[in-house]
């Protein structure tokens, strides 16, 4: 076994280099919002965790051995464990969002045929899109952030890994219709994304894939679609009071179902109601 460079820093989970906008940690990831100031300069260093990079803004070399590379926004950065390299920012900010993987992750991957164990830069037009609606649940806390966090982080790694490919579905599965039928049925709490593709038999990553090409949006975005409807119906029942749909439909209390409610809707539930002719309860 080799003993580690004294010369590089080793990062522990969920710890880079920079000011760090938001942090994180769901179902074996820990998320990352990074800004690195212009000019500056990162020694050498290593993660003790596989992570990806989704770089947003800004431009800067990075140095592995004798190996530099540059990446430009838009761009998904792979990063094995154990890798050291160094950082040298361009003349204006960095900012990156940086999703590191648990060993259950490497597992899926290792299995998938697709292991991280080589440094990598990928562009891909699905890449910032996606890394988009990622950095957007990083900060919610509703009950469908922690599925949608999974699910786009799993389409990010098909976007990003040309290996995980699978056969197209012309038609929509019959498995696909049996979780939209099991989260209809579970809104207060639908089960991990782990536990709905293997109830359905396939990989989380063809999982994840799959449901967007046919329902247009990640799995967690659908659950959230979902239970908003489900409180739109129940609001239009005036003797609801708006704790008990809170408590029913999985939010914290009714302060929590107020904030996701006017995020998603631009109104607040007693506004909602004011609108269809009742009186808030």
């Amino acid at each position: 076994m080799t003993s580690p460079d004294p010369r590089r820093r080793r990062l522990e989970a969920g710890e880079f280099f920079g000011r760090t906008v938001a942090v994180r940690r769901v179902a074996g990831l820990v998320l990352v919002d990074s800004l690195h100031g212009a000019g500056l300069r990162v020694p050498r260093h290593e993660h003790e965790h596989a992570y990806l990079s989704v770089i947003r803004g800004g431009s800067f070399s990075e140095t592995y051995g004798r190996r530099t590379r540059s990446p430009a926004p838009g761009v998904l950065l792979v990063n094995p464990p154990g890798e050291a390299h160094s950082e040298r920012m361009d003349a204006h900010p960095v900012s990156s969002l940086n999703i590191e993987l648990g060993a259950g992750w490497l597992r899926e991957l290792f299995e998938l045929g697709a292991p991280l164990d080589r440094p990598a830069a990928v562009r891909g037009e699905a890449i910032v899109p996606l890394g988009r609606r990622l950095l957007s649940e990083v900060t919610r806390t509703d009950g469908d952030s922690a599925l949608a966090i999974e699910s786009l982080t799993w389409e990010i790694l098909h976007a990003g890994l040309g290996g995980c490919a699978f056969p197209a579905d012309r038609a929509r599965p019959r498995w696909l219709r049996d979780v939209r039928d099991l989260i209809d049925g579970a809104l207060a709490g639908p089960p991990a994304l782990g536990t709905l593709a293997r109830e359905a038999g396939v990989h989380p990553v063809h999982f994840a894939v799959v449901f967007r090409r046919f329902y247009g949006c990640s799995l967690g975005e659908y659950a959230r679609r979902r239970r908003l409807d489900a409180a739109r119906s129940r609001l239009a029942d005036p003797d609801a009071s708006l704790s008990r749909i809170a408590l029913d439909l999985g939010f914290a209390d009714q302060s929590h179902f107020t904030r996701t409610f006017k995020r998603f809707t631009g109104m607040t539930p007693g506004q909602y109601r004011t609108f269809l002719g009742f009186k808030t309860r």
